[in-house]
Order: C-alpha cells, then sequence, then structure tokens
C-alpha cells in the first residue's frame, strides 16, 4: 500500500491540474474547451470506474453510486473516530493494529473521494466556461 502522503500529494496535484486546465479554458476558443472537457470526462469515468473496482476487489460495502459512496464514507468516519476515541489506551497490539488498518483505509479512500469531487468541481467548472462561451458566441 502507498503511503498515505504520497496519496494527499498526488490529490494536490489533481487538484492543482484541475486548476490549470479552467485556467486556460477561460482563453480558449469553444472547440478546445469542448476538447478538455471530453477529455476531463472521460479521465474522471476512468478513475471512478477505477475505484469502483477497487471497492469490489476489496468486497467493501460501499455501493457505486455517489450517494451511497458518501453514506459509507461517512459512517466509516464514525466509526473510526468511536473506535480512536473509546480504545485509545488498548494494549493488545493486533487490536491496536487492526483499528491502525481501518483508519488507513478509511483514509485511503478519503483521498479517493475528495479526487472524484475534484473530478466534479473541473467537469462542472468546464462545462460553466462552455455555457459562457456559447452565449457570447450567439450575441
Amino acid at each position: 500500500m502507498k503511503k498515505l502522503s504520497e496519496s494527499l500529494r498526488e490529490l494536490a496535484d489533481h487538484a492543482e491540474n484541475a486548476e490549470k486546465k479552467v485556467e486556460a479554458a477561460e482563453n480558449e476558443t469553444r472547440e478546445k474547451v469542448d476538447a478538455t472537457l471530453e477529455a476531463s470526462k472521460a479521465a474522471a469515468k476512468a478513475r471512478q470506474d477505477e475505484f469502483k473496482a477497487k471497492v469490489v476487489a476489496r468486497k467493501a460495502a460501499a455501493a457505486s453510486d455517489w450517494e451511497n459512496l458518501q453514506a459509507d464514507h461517512n459512517q466509516r468516519l464514525a466509526k473510526i473516530k468511536s473506535n480512536v476515541a473509546s480504545k485509545k489506551d488498548a494494549v493488545n497490539r493486533k487490536v491496536a493494529a487492526h483499528r491502525a488498518d481501518d483508519a488507513e483505509e478509511y483514509a485511503t479512500a478519503s483521498v479517493y473521494f475528495a479526487r472524484m469531487a475534484i473530478d466534479d468541481a473541473e467537469i462542472a467548472t468546464l462545462e460553466a466556461i462552455d455555457a459562457r462561451v456559447y452565449a457570447e458566441s450567439l450575441a
């Protein structure tokens, strides 16, 4: 499993790339904005498909749609917070290791969740730019 710090760095890089795409799109022609938008949608879909495959492979309880994924995310957060708060003083190394595994899995899922949210924000922003460019072309 990759380090959590590496996952967060990748997430930050992904957000930065989305910002750069949006900045560039603000000065592009409608055709280029459309091309960037379609490429972003395809990349986001590929990442979502990859995440869904990982969820299935790990036999996670999360469903494939966004609402169920978010509900699962919130439920896991509550469980982990509860476990950490109530069992911080546990001396059983095996139990502590299991809790650490759960916390790491939750952190990894949170990074994937955030990445999908950034994808959605990127696509929504590019669609808004596309709509504005189109509206202005009609003037």
